[in-house]
């Protein structure tokens, strides 16, 4: 009985924590309206998902279920933005390219990039084109990320299922409420 009521605070504080100081990758700082914009945008997000997954189930979700997905997402989150900082970190390694710079190249840490897409925002924005063995750095880089935040989604969707008892499949299907 211990351990289930320190599993749930545990659980509550990593979903709160990871909800509330999570910020995109390259984004640093920020004031504290747009902090407070970005959280409830993601609590109305979070609402949507629930009631989504509700409508879906037949079933309201209890209030353990709401602080485990809490928690995943937030997992997610920041397993998302890990592959997004990599993938930034090993295209401005290559390319001799800014960070910050990088980062509003490729916004959305959670959507997919495509590899002639990221090797052409980049030679757009460089003003030339790229080193043959630069463009193949970026497109690797670009899958490497790619494949990463595709494997987040998915465990994300078969963790979130098997507490709720859906397919990975329906839940994938609803993760862009996530904004995923």
């Amino acid at each position: 009985m211990r351990f289930s009521y320190l599993l749930v605070i545990a659980t509550s504080a990593i979903a709160l924590t990871a909800c509330n100081t999570m910020q995109p990758a390259g984004q640093t700082g920020g004031t504290q309206p747009q902090n407070n914009q970005q959280s409830a945008e993601s609590q109305t997000q979070a609402q949507q998902f629930f009631s989504a997954i509700e409508a879906r189930r037949g079933s309201a979700l209890t209030m353990a279920e709401r602080i485990q997905i809490q928690g995943l997402t937030g997992s997610a989150k920041v397993g998302m933005n890990t592959a997004q900082s990599s993938f930034l970190n090993r295209v401005g390694a290559q390319i001799g390219m800014d960070g910050m710079l990088l980062a509003a190249l490729f916004p959305e840490a959670s959507k997919p990039i495509s590899e002639n897409a990221a090797v052409s925002r980049i030679e757009k924005s460089l003003g030339k084109p790229l080193a043959s063995a630069d463009q193949a750095a970026v497109r690797s880089a670009a899958t490497l990320r790619n494949n990463s935040i595709s494997s987040v989604k998915t465990g994300l969707a078969a963790n979130i299922g098997s507490r709720t008892g859906m397919s990975t499949e329906v839940v994938l299907a609803l993760m862009p409420l996530l904004g995923f």
